[in-house]
């Protein structure tokens, strides 16, 4: 695959998963670094201080994983506050092998479903450490508001489609960040790939709800 952007070709190579985990749930749940009530003191959390000491003063000194946890299961669907959209879906753990010479790079990403582009992102570091440590892997904390809602939400996608559709990255190294966010830009732009829309409007309506 390649993308011409004014006179330069950018030329994208296809990158491999291996599955290595299904059907992860409560990722949320693990994240025990800091107590309900601490996080509800959290900038990013203010806005639920005082709901959460008025009504929930018993869970306030668990640790903020179990707290969650323990609302979900008791059917109150406050816990789903403290997290991003897609921070209580099913996960699965991935990596991406391969040519070391080009996954240690960095640059412009894409994932392409049945050969068709739904997400193109950018790697600041190496697209092993993207792939491998963060979408490939989600953290209890990457669940939560201040976590990164878009490695939730693709793995996510992903997740829902692994055994029934031809999944694969495809990679194209840079290292100018400003040229690789042009690239992505005009990606979004000429070919509107599903997901990279749905997260945006998504996350501009979860800061509209605070």
């Amino acid at each position: 695959m390649y993308v011409t952007l004014g006179d330069k070709r950018y030329d994208f190579r296809k990158i491999e998963i291996d599955v290595l985990e299904m059907g992860i749930e409560n990722t949320f749940a693990k994240f025990d670094k800091m107590t309900l009530g601490e996080l509800a003191r959290q900038k990013k959390y203010e806005h639920l201080k005082e709901q959460t000491e008025k009504h929930y003063g018993s869970l306030l000194d668990l640790s903020a994983g179990e707290a969650l946890l323990l609302l979900k299961n008791e059917g109150d669907s406050f816990y789903r506050k403290f997290l991003n959209n897609y921070g209580d879906k099913r996960y699965s753990r991935f990596v991406v092998q391969g040519n070391d010479a080009l996954l240690l790079q960095n640059g412009v990403y894409n994932i392409i479903v049945n050969n068709e582009l739904t997400f193109t992102g950018v790697c600041a570091r190496s697209f092993k450490e993207r792939f491998n440590q963060h979408i490939g892997n989600i953290s209890a904390k990457g669940c939560y508001r201040d976590g990164t809602a878009t490695h939730c939400h693709v793995n996510a996608r992903l997740t829902e489609l692994f055994g029934k559709a031809d999944i694969y990255f495809s990679i194209c190294p840079m290292d100018d960040k400003k040229e690789m966010n042009q690239l992505k830009n005009a990606m979004i732009r000429r070919f509107e790939p599903i997901w990279n829309l749905r997260v945006g409007k998504e996350e501009s309506e979860q800061l509209r709800s605070f």
